[in-house]
């Protein structure tokens, strides 16, 4: 079974890509994670990835790139949590709560506006198999 995986990882440049990525992205994540633990955000992670689908979904109606309509939600939504966060007495995971469903409940009614064949729900999920060279730079 080893031996299949190795066979695979020299036969298939995707494969290379997928576990670069995926040893990149382990990495990465675990260190960010720590401390986002420590400051009680725990939260934060989930709250921004799905925080950025009405920016990918409104890009994709406008026509520009979805990377840009993720970075201004994702920002919108940091901004958001802390604004509320510091101007009342709920907690910082409340807050997260909070602007987490009003911006995925915003990118599901954007989605059924947009009416497309595309699925835009692949966004949230993603597919390692489909990195590329550019993509693992980034």
């Amino acid at each position: 079974m080893i031996t299949e995986f190795i066979d695979g990882l020299q036969q298939f440049h995707f494969l290379q890509n997928a576990l670069i990525t995926a040893i990149a992205i382990g990495i990465v994540a675990g260190a960010v994670g720590c401390f986002i633990i420590l400051r009680g955000m725990s939260l934060m992670g989930d709250a921004i990835s799905h925080a950025v689908l009405p920016g990918v979904a409104l890009s994709f109606i406008l026509g520009i790139n979805f990377f840009i309509g993720a970075i201004v939600f994702g920002l919108l939504a940091s901004i958001l949590i802390t604004y509320i966060k510091s101007n009342s007495i709920i907690k910082s995971d409340t807050a997260i709560g909070i602007t987490f469903s009003s911006f995925l409940a915003l990118g599901v009614i954007l989605i059924g506006v947009a009416k497309s064949s595309t699925d835009l729900f692949h966004i949230l999920f993603g597919n390692i198999l489909a990195v590329q060279d550019q993509d693992m730079w980034m």
